[in-house]
């Protein structure tokens, strides 16, 4: 949920601080039980979070909620876009730049000591937001992905694993041409799941193992234009009928952001309470939550 968006709904100016309280009334009133603390806003984006701020934030609702946190973090193809910019980022994953291992293996052992910081901060898992497609299809040709991006993706989900941290991958755009690679992976879950970019949850549980938590799908484009309750119902059938059962968390394909109205806001979250969701089966021997 951007800061915007509580801005907007509590009446602050632009400028304002937005107090955690405020954030967590709204939170609280559509039934979230989950909260994102950005640590990054994309390797391009002209203004980053301050890490001691995030770091606050994180012990913050640690402390003073029950909502599981995640902690969103670049992953290693947006620390290379961060340093080398996003066209020379592409020309070296095209043509297999030979520094291109080190470089991400370095960027991994980096990401491992910011993974430490925001597990001791009070993190229960991460988002690891790497934009490495379009609604076409992934920027690099999916061989060179598979070669040099998916190794670098492996480990720090394997970073995170080891401190009890479940990964999850975000990326906007068509991943079909490098799904299998992608959920070969260690991480817990996918979050976007872009119906603009022709994916879908039905899909993705068909393409996938059963205990992979797929999160998203709701397209804010679609969620901008004013919709009926009958119509709101509707649109999550849609959506998560075909998953019944299995690991979901129900969101949009970007979080939220501000110009939704608020009554607007609230009809939907009152339809996703509404909607007869089922518990997904447990493994044998497994307590945890499955979600």
């Amino acid at each position: 949920m951007e800061l915007d968006l509580v801005r907007e709904a509590v009446g602050l100016d632009a400028d304002s601080a937005v107090p955690l309280a405020a954030e967590q009334a709204l939170l609280e009133r559509w039934g979230h039980d989950l909260v994102v603390v950005p640590f990054s806003n994309g390797w391009g984006a002209p203004v980053q979070p301050d890490e001691d701020e995030a770091r606050f934030r994180l012990s913050y609702w640690q402390q003073n909620s029950k909502l599981f946190v995640f902690a969103l973090v670049d992953g290693p193809f947006s620390v290379a876009a961060r340093a080398w910019g996003w066209e020379q980022t592409l020309m070296r994953f095209t043509r297999g730049d030979p520094e291109l291992p080190a470089f991400l293996a370095d960027a991994v052992i980096e990401l491992g000591e910011l993974l430490k910081g925001v597990a001791d901060a009070g993190a229960d898992g991460i988002i690891i937001g790497d934009d490495i497609a379009y609604r076409r299809g992934p920027y690099v040709k999916p061989d060179h992905l598979r070669r040099d991006y998916i190794p670098y993706l492996t480990l720090m989900a394997l970073a995170a694993q080891d401190l009890g941290l479940p990964a999850v991958f975000h990326s906007d755009g068509n991943l079909w041409p490098i799904w299998e690679a992608l959920v070969g992976t260690p991480i817990a879950g996918v979050q976007c799941l872009d119906p603009d970019s022709a994916m879908s949850l039905a899909l993705a549980r068909e393409r996938s193992t059963p205990h992979l938590c797929l999160w998203g799908n709701l397209d804010l484009l679609w969620l901008a234009q004013p919709r009926d309750e009958t119509a709101l119902r509707s649109r999550l059938g849609d959506i998560f009928d075909p998953v019944a059962g299995t690991p979901v968390i129900f969101g949009t394909c970007s979080g939220l952001a501000p110009g939704i109205p608020l009554a607007y806001l609230d009809a939907l979250y009152a339809a996703a309470r509404a909607y007869p969701w089922p518990a997904p089966e447990r493994r044998d021997g497994d307590n945890s939550d499955p979600t």
